[in-house]
């Protein structure tokens, strides 16, 4: 297989440097607007010309249909014949990655890609569901309309570049970037809302909703899990396995953007083990809780879960079952939101004030204004009393006993408000996603799974835990206290963790997936001692809060 690695960034970078160094040559040989805004559509349209053909040249796709099973080539032909569409080319990868995508300029180009992992895991039915999803962005136009949105946001970072230096046009040049940045994000929505216009499509042909939903979760679970068994591969497998391991891993990645379904709006789904009531169980918060729409706000995909229930909405309406029932009220608990809000967003506001004055001294001066005196000491002083409340509000509580599957239940929890928490149970192996070297575990107390993150305000510290440490945990009786929070994932920080430990097994090998086990023999696990480890990541967050704090006093009193 051709694979490159991490070939979406390359695609990235390709454009990227094309379009920044003819953007310069553009502002330096002083050319005029309407040059600027016709190279953003020239150039957008060759990308939208040659983007099939380079999709083509980086995977090693195999385009004979035979190796295709019989019963999904049918489907694609009688639905397209049902649609009114062309006859679409049919190609498979072989590669373990459960993923598909489709790709092409227009309906009569259009190309849909399977890989030989996403056939593995689905029935027929959910492969079909699957390939009426892709078949949805063909006949949307997908292509094109995507293309034509990125346009947007390259043609107000054109009107920043050549604005910003004009005095009389300068405000509107700023305006135009920030207008940029609201662009990107933008366009993920577009993304994301053509995401579900196909997952109802697929719905709509199939008149199946639950077999897309039940394969997305599949498809979830399986990325995560092979994700796991590959970073083990790399640790412990030979140098042909690691070489086929790190080929796999770039696909995978590369077409997270393209593919049905990527590993970030994935991961919580591993605790849920694909098992129907344990992923609803994990899926609950993604529906309720503001944050998810916040962290979602950055995601080329919806959250699974929100594709789950809208498909479960399609399923109602079809009279068909729901495959992963979940729950009904879909009021969102807004609660202390507004406050957490504030308390994560208040200590950038005298940060982004202090740079912001750093850079653009000089533009502020031109228009005018002054700096009022001690400005950089009162921000200094005012970003470390917010960034220390921030802290003693991210880490407070009395550690109190409980059971992973109502930590999991826990709808009001987040990233900035915690709960305290003391787990008593095994450590599977190593958490996901992340590299071999990554200190994330994952423990089981009978009731759940559960990610356990260590982090370290120290440079290197998380490394220095995963090399020395994180290892000696995996296959032992754990008690670990910290926060139990909610991102993309669940997790507990780490405040401190302890087991008796093997000695022998402190000096073991490197980490596995949380899908194998570490052994060792009985004669090494005879002497045992405790292992315990603590991180002080908030009390140094602290310490650094109050050296800003002391910094602006200083600087006032001289």
């Amino acid at each position: 297989m051709k694979f490159f690695a991490r070939s979406a960034i390359v695609l990235l970078l390709l454009y990227g440097m094309v379009f920044a160094f003819a953007d310069a040559f553009l502002v330096y040989a002083h050319a005029p607007m309407w040059i600027a805004m016709a190279f953003v559509f020239v150039f957008v349209i060759l990308q939208f010309t040659l983007s099939p053909w380079i999709i083509e040249w980086i995977y090693s796709i195999d385009w004979d249909e035979q190796e295709i099973p019989a019963a999904n080539r049918e489907f694609v032909e009688n639905l397209c014949r049902e649609r009114g569409l062309p006859k679409l080319k049919l190609g498979i990868i072989h590669s373990d990655t459960p993923n598909a995508f489709s790709f092409g300029r227009f309906r009569a180009d259009a190309r849909v890609v399977i890989t030989e992992g996403l056939l593995k895991i689905l029935t027929a039915e959910e492969a079909n569901a699957v390939l009426a999803h892709e078949i949805g962005h063909v006949e949307h136009y997908d292509f094109a309309i995507m293309t034509l949105a990125a346009a947007a946001p390259l043609v107000l970072y054109q009107m920043y570049v050549w604005g910003r230096n004009i005095k009389n046009v300068r405000t509107i040049a700023w305006g135009a970037y920030f207008a940029y940045l609201i662009g990107q994000f933008l366009v993920l929505t577009l993304n994301r809302t053509r995401e579900y216009w196909a997952d109802h499509y697929s719905a709509t042909c199939t008149h199946a909703p639950g077999d897309l939903a039940s394969a997305l979760v599949k498809i979830a679970y399986g990325m995560v899990k092979l994700d796991g068994t590959q970073r083990e591969i790399l640790q412990t497998g030979s140098k042909e396995q690691k070489k086929d391991a790190n080929r796999q891993r770039a696909f995978g990645s590369a077409i997270a953007m393209m593919g049905i379904s990527n590993i970030n709006s994935a991961q919580s789904l591993a605790l849920g083990m694909a098992n129907p009531e344990q992923a609803a169980a994990v899926m609950k918060w993604d529906l309720v809780n503001p944050w998810s729409r916040v962290y979602e706000l950055s995601s080329t995909h919806p959250l699974t879960a929100l594709r789950v229930r809208a498909l479960n909405d399609d399923a109602r309406e079809m009279h068909t079952a729901v495959e992963y029932p979940l729950p009904e009220d879909r009021r969102m608990r807004w609660g202390a939101f507004p406050l957490e809000f504030v308390l994560w967003a208040a200590p950038f506001i005298p940060t982004a004030a202090l740079l912001f004055e750093v850079v653009f001294h000089r533009f502020i001066r031109l228009l005018g204004f002054s700096v009022p005196a001690n400005y950089t000491a009162w921000m200094l002083i005012a970003a470390g009393l917010l960034w220390a409340l921030r802290i003693a509000f991210r880490y407070h509580g009395k550690f109190e006993s409980r059971h992973i599957q109502d930590l999991l239940e826990d709808l009001g929890v987040s990233q900035m408000r915690p709960r305290a928490v003391e787990l008593h149970g095994e450590i599977l192996g190593n958490g996901v996603p992340g590299a071999f070297w990554s200190p994330d575990l994952v423990m089981s107390d009978g009731s759940g799974l559960m990610f356990l993150l260590y982090r370290s305000s120290i440079p290197l510290g998380r490394l220095f835990f995963a090399v020395k440490d994180a290892n000696s945990f995996i296959g032992e009786t754990i008690t670990v206290r910290g926060w139990y929070r909610r991102g993309l994932r669940p997790y507990v920080e780490i405040s401190e963790i302890y087991s008796n430990v093997s000695e022998a097994k402190i000096n073991g090998s490197g980490p596995i997936s949380i899908f194998s086990r570490a052994t060792l023999d009985a004669s090494e696990s005879a002497k045992t001692t405790v292992l315990y480890r603590r991180s002080y990541s908030r009390w140094i967050q602290l310490a650094v809060s109050a050296a800003v704090c002391v910094a602006g006093i200083v600087w006032i009193l001289n």
